[in-house]
This record gives C-alpha cells, sequence and structure tokens, in this order.
C-alpha cells in the first residue's frame, strides 16, 4: 500500500496539472480587418536609382479568421487563414499645356497581387485582465492567386483605364510570399460576449515578389496596416 503512495501523488498531481492546463489553454475565434499602405524596396544596380524616385506606395488590405490558443495566462498562439491585397505604384507627372495654361497630368500604373495567407504568431498580453495591451510578433505565408496591372491618367479626374491579367506563372513572380511581422495592440473586453481589439502591424517580405535577371532588378515589399477585430471564447 505504501508502494503505491508515490505513484497515486504522482497521478493525482499529473491529472490536477492537465486540468489546470486546460483551464488556462483556452480558444478564441477573431474575425478582423486591416487597412494601409504597400510599398516597395527596389534593388538592382544601377538602375535602382532610376526606377526608385517613381515607385510609390498603395492601399494594402487584408481580411481573415484567426485561430487563438491561450499557452498561459499571457501567452497566446495565433494562426488562421487571411486574405490579402498589396502591391506598388508607378508614377509620373508632366504638365500640358491647353490654351495657354500648364495643366498638370499623371500617369499611373498600380501593380497589385492578391494572396491567401496563413500566419502563425506569438502574442503576449501585458496585464491578464481588463483592457489588455499586447505585443506580437510572427511569421506569414502566402500564395499569390491573382495579379493585374492597372494604368490611370490623372487630369483633374482619374480615368482607370482596363486592367491586365499578371501572369504569375512567369518566372520574374514568385507566387509565395514568407513575411515577418511585428506589431502592437489593445484588446477591450464587452462583457461575457467576447473582445474587440485594435492594433498596429509591420509586416516586411524575406524573399522577391518580382526578379527579372536580365536587368538585375529584385522587388521587395514591405507595408504597415492598422487593424480592428472581434473575438470570441469557446
Amino acid at each position: 500500500m505504501k508502494a503505491n503512495l508515490p505513484f497515486r501523488l504522482l497521478s493525482v498531481g499529473t491529472v490536477v496539472f492537465f486540468i489546470h492546463h486546460q483551464m488556462l489553454a483556452q480558444s478564441y475565434l477573431t474575425a478582423h480587418a486591416g487597412f494601409g499602405t504597400s510599398n516597395m524596396e527596389v534593388r538592382g544596380t544601377p538602375i535602382d536609382g532610376l526606377i526608385s524616385p517613381y515607385i510609390k506606395p498603395i492601399a494594402q488590405y487584408t481580411a481573415g479568421i484567426a485561430y487563438e490558443r491561450a499557452m498561459s495566462n499571457r501567452l497566446v498562439l495565433m494562426t488562421g487563414l487571411q486574405y490579402a491585397s498589396r502591391g506598388f505604384g508607378a508614377r509620373e507627372d508632366f504638365n500640358v499645356n491647353v490654351f495657354g495654361l500648364d495643366l498638370p497630368v499623371g500617369a499611373q500604373i498600380e501593380t497589385r497581387l492578391d494572396y491567401i495567407e496563413v500566419p502563425l504568431i506569438a502574442k503576449y498580453n501585458l496585464v491578464e485582465k481588463g483592457v489588455t495591451p499586447y505585443i506580437k510578433a510572427g511569421a506569414s505565408t502566402g500564395y499569390a492567386f491573382n495579379g493585374k496591372i492597372t494604368p490611370k491618367i490623372n487630369a483633374l479626374l482619374t480615368w482607370s483605364l482596363p486592367a491586365i491579367q499578371i501572369n504569375l506563372n512567369n518566372d520574374m513572380y514568385n507566387r509565395v510570399d514568407v513575411s515577418a511581422l511585428v506589431g502592437a495592440g489593445v484588446s477591450i473586453p464587452i462583457q461575457e460576449i467576447g473582445s474587440i481589439h485594435f492594433d498596429l502591424t509591420y509586416r516586411h517580405s524575406l524573399n522577391d515578389m518580382f526578379q527579372d535577371n536580365i536587368t538585375n532588378i529584385k522587388i521587395k515589399s514591405h507595408g504597415l496596416s492598422a487593424g480592428a477585430g472581434f473575438t470570441m471564447r469557446f
């Protein structure tokens, strides 16, 4: 009987630890959306200095569902599935003389890729209860399923010309995007229903989205976005 006591204590301790861990390891489901700017880093000598001044940021969008798992009172692991749209613009301004007046005209080409992404993020809550500020870091892997180039003319009014589909099977385009993510935000509880959160996220691609081996031009994306979401516990 005495010989079995350590084993029984160990078994009881294991059960207590498992129950305690399960109580802490709560699951959450979050619907979120974000909006920000997408910009490009152009590399390749010596032509990059000629191209970079004409590269302009464009809007980027994200929307998706995230699954969160609490690993402790403060540490949360996040993954999920989201749609993302981003790219870059190229613009040049010039003047056209009409009836003796110089009217500004801008020619712009917007290149945009649409991705399906799977993020993996660690979030750390700075407090355990109430209004909770947090920081987060991780990575995401995206696959481009669509891309288009849209020419625009800005002369008092903006005209968008027919979009041109991008052949993403071309070797110059990289369908897969791996990005590093860092951010911070705040979560605000709503009684027992769940919580809403607001955050800022910086994304930096770790690989090139475009690479022309002939001219040695390489383009890598990065961007900052503001997001909001609603979280439910289950």
